[in-house]
């Protein structure tokens, strides 16, 4: 077998780490080139600093090189680990103070509202310019991305490019880590069967590790019983509204509260927020910038200082691993790979959802492919739900490639929580003024 020359554009965010303990785990790698690319010199060379070490520590024999030059960095690839984001929290803020403007509360616009649509049009520009490196120097390499807005920037490549796409997130199964922890298990006893739009998936079915029968019923049960989902706690995700969510809807959404109301008209009042334990995200992100912190930085002073959240118990459980090595060592072992949650295109998988939308399924690497795995249909709630986020995230990514302003204000008046055209078009006009060098199709 050839030598495997991994990539990893975004290198100075925290998903290096991740990605680098994997490398080394796994003996395909052993002999293989790990190449980090960042914009940002220093970005970059805290980086390589933080991987030679782990690789020391580990006696690994990967090669590690690093480049300030995108096409150097794709040119003979075989997989592509990306993590890009262009000034991060000084541009969520913004995403909130916008539309706080005109009447628009979020909690968190990282992947849903008003936040959510320009997010994913800044996101669009800037990973359209990869998808154009990987297409002229790795045309057959495969691009896993952990970049949100996940479902958006995925439909991108799904419709705009060559590219083989493959979207990771832990939402999923780390959340499932986390709450199996809360509710007494050990991380992986619960299995589950989930599908949805990424942050906003829906539970079909659990069960208990090893056993042959369905474990839905006593699983409701100790959620109903368990304080974790009735109230909340310092330091731990807040799970009340999916509480909410569930006894409306009668069916359990997998994401924590933060990004489950992203995608939800149905979220409280903004004057009822601080009663039910919640508050804007906005304060969090300016306090970031306030300190000056990076993404890599705040990562590894965690690790320094062991400070962690209540759960997961240990963050180096080996369940809690990002999967994109494992998808690569079934990609070119042919070795039959189960993945409980991954970006891809349905392909029938949920029924009632168009067979074309990008949705967060269960699947099975076998075949040099990643296939999704029939999971059922929604039941009408979360299929309206999910489905009109499908369509919103279709229409930010047309608007996004063709500079469609027509589009924006469509999906900005289909947004769960925009109430009026006037809302829409005064966020747009100002998104558009501030974030023109970030929306390069666009007429100005």
């Amino acid at each position: 077998m050839s030598k495997l020359k991994i990539t990893m554009p975004g290198a100075g965010s925290g998903f290096v780490l991740s990605v680098a303990q994997e490398l080394v785990r796994d003996p395909l790698f052993a002999e293989g080139e790990f190449m980090l690319y960042d914009p940002d010199a220093t970005r970059l060379g805290a980086a390589v600093a933080a991987v030679e070490e782990l690789f020391r520590k580990s006696n690994s024999h990967i090669e590690l090189k690093s480049t300030l030059s995108l096409e150097e960095a794709v040119e003979g690839s075989n997989y592509i680990i990306s993590s890009c984001e262009k000034n991060r929290y000084p541009n969520w803020v913004n995403d909130f103070r916008i539309p706080e403007k005109y009447g628009v509360h979020q909690i968190k616009g990282e992947c849903g509202g008003p936040g959510g649509l320009i997010h994913g049009l800044r996101q669009i520009n800037l990973y359209s310019t990869l998808g154009k490196a990987v297409e002229k120097y790795a045309p057959e390499a495969w691009l896993m991305s952990f970049s949100n807005p996940m479902s958006t920037i995925c439909t991108y490549f799904k419709n705009y490019t060559k590219v083989k796409t493959v979207g990771f997130c832990h939402q999923v199964h780390g959340s499932f880590g986390v709450v199996a922890e809360m509710l007494g298990f050990a991380p992986g006893e619960l299995e589950v069967i989930t599908a949805g739009v990424n942050h906003f998936n829906w539970l079909f079915d659990v069960r208990l590790k090893g056993t042959g029968k369905s474990f839905m019923k006593e699983f409701l049960e100790r959620v109903h019983n368990s304080p974790y989902w009735r109230e909340k706690f310092d330091n731990v995700p807040q799970q009340t509204f999916t509480l909410e969510l569930l006894d409306v809807f009668g069916m359990y959404p997998v994401g924590y509260d933060e990004h489950i109301v992203e995608y939800t008209s149905c979220f409280y009042e903004p004057h009822e927020w601080e009663k039910h334990g919640f508050k804007s995200l906005r304060g969090f992100y300016e306090k970031k910038i306030s300190e000056g912190t990076r993404t890599l930085e705040d990562q590894q002073n965690a690790e320094k200082n062991n400070a962690f959240p209540p759960f997961p118990k240990d963050p180096h459980h080996p369940y809690y691993a990002e999967n994109p090595c494992r998808v690569i060592s079934a990609l070119e072992t042919n070795t039959p790979c189960y993945i409980d949650a991954v970006n891809i295109v349905n392909h029938g998988a949920v029924g009632n959802l168009p067979a074309d939308a990008i949705l967060d399924l269960p699947a099975l690497v076998i075949g040099g492919a990643v296939r999704s795995i029939h999971v059922g249909d929604l039941p009408p709630g979360p299929c309206e739900l999910s489905r009109r986020q499908v369509e919103l995230h279709e229409m930010i990514a047309q608007a996004a490639v063709e500079g469609d302003d027509g589009l924006v204000l469509q999906a900005l008046c289909l947004d769960p929580y925009v109430r009026s055209i006037t809302q829409a078009k005064n966020i747009w006009r100002e998104f558009r003024e501030l974030y023109r060098e970030d929306l390069t199709n666009f007429k100005y």
